[in-house]
């Protein structure tokens, strides 16, 4: 995109995400965790129907660790069907390897605002040939859903992501429920700009599934729509700078302290997630960019809206209220 195009893209990803009507949201999704599992899917899907687009606006700085995988045949069966475990280079023209990735944001989105954990494997899609990122597990302080959990969160405490004045980034994650933590401290002031792989970072981001501890037979893939520029190049830290105190997991196929590097996003990000998509609808950077084209140019469809959420919920308090007052009255009168 070009600069005028992208600040357009941005402002109308910013306009996909309200504050009030996330807060609403995470309300009802305290209520619908009592659901069955089966049922909080039906309705995660008829929700995609009504509504074409999630905004993912990730917030600097975002953090990534990466691993070289040890265990490959451990890796390969925490993949979901239709997978195979790949290599690939983090920065152009690097040398390639399986790789695993640790990353820790925060995101506003139309769904969710706070801080996630997230713990990939690299894999290729076996039906594209695409790279593609599998989540295997994620820790949030904020509200979530995955295909296998359903409506879920609120994994962690204490749940730190933060900078500081001192040129440091500070993370101090625990899940007290599995005994799992990471802890990492990392200087953001040694650190330059490096371009990165196109493979990894834009056809990896195409084809989005879930493994490992999330892996479930109700997962679909999905794909980012962004632009391409966005993930052009990363702040390269190098791993000298880089103090790991606590990794809990992964452990079965990587050196959880050994990274062999990682690397920082200095600007906000941002993502669509079209959930009208279909399959593998977009498997190249031209489609790509007619998707984020027409989301540009695209009006008047439903966003996420607290206010269809708080009606059902005020006709049941309502209901409520008139059959107390009608049993009252009929104890008053007989």
């Amino acid at each position: 995109m070009k600069h005028e195009e992208y600040r357009n893209f941005a402002k109308k990803t910013e306009s996909l995400v309200k504050p009030k009507d996330v807060t609403a949201i995470s309300f009802l999704s305290g209520f619908s965790k009592s659901l069955p599992k089966k049922t909080q899917y039906k309705f995660s899907q008829s929700g995609k129907k009504k509504i074409p687009y999630m905004g993912f606006i990730v917030d600097p700085y975002s953090f990534f660790l990466f691993f070289k995988i040890k265990n490959t045949s451990a890796a390969q069966e925490m993949l979901p069907d239709g997978f195979e475990l790949a290599e690939a280079s983090i920065f152009k023209k690097d040398a390639k390897f399986p790789m695993a990735i640790v990353s820790v944001f925060t995101a506003r989105t139309s769904g969710f605002i706070g801080m996630r954990l997230e713990f990939y494997i690299i894999a290729r899609n076996k039906e594209t040939g695409l790279l593609s990122w599998i989540i295997c597990d994620y820790e949030t302080n904020t509200n979530s859903y995955d295909p296998k959990n359903g409506f879920c969160g609120y994994t962690c405490d204490p749940a730190v992501y933060t900078t500081t004045h001192f040129g440091e980034l500070l993370v101090d994650i625990k899940n007290r429920k599995k005994n799992k933590e990471f802890i990492v401290s990392v200087d953001l002031d040694k650190g330059d700009s490096k371009e990165l792989d196109e493979s990894l970072w834009i056809e990896g981001n195409l084809i989005v599934d879930y493994g490992g501890e999330l892996k479930s037979n109700l997962s679909e893939p999905f794909s980012l729509l962004f632009d391409p520029n966005m993930v052009k190049e990363a702040v390269n830290i190098p791993v000298e700078q880089i103090s790991i105190k606590a990794n809990s997991y992964l452990d079965n196929i990587i050196d959880s302290f050994k990274p062999v590097n990682a690397l920082i996003f200095p600007y906000s990000q941002h993502f669509i997630i079209k959930q009208d998509l279909k399959k593998y609808e977009v498997k190249n950077q031209t489609e790509l960019d007619l998707q984020t084209k027409d989301f540009l140019n695209r009006t008047g469809f439903k966003i996420m809206s607290g206010n269809d959420i708080k009606k059902p919920i005020y006709a049941m308090v309502l209901i409520s209220y008139l059959v107390l007052i009608s049993i009252i009255i009929f104890l008053l009168i007989f």
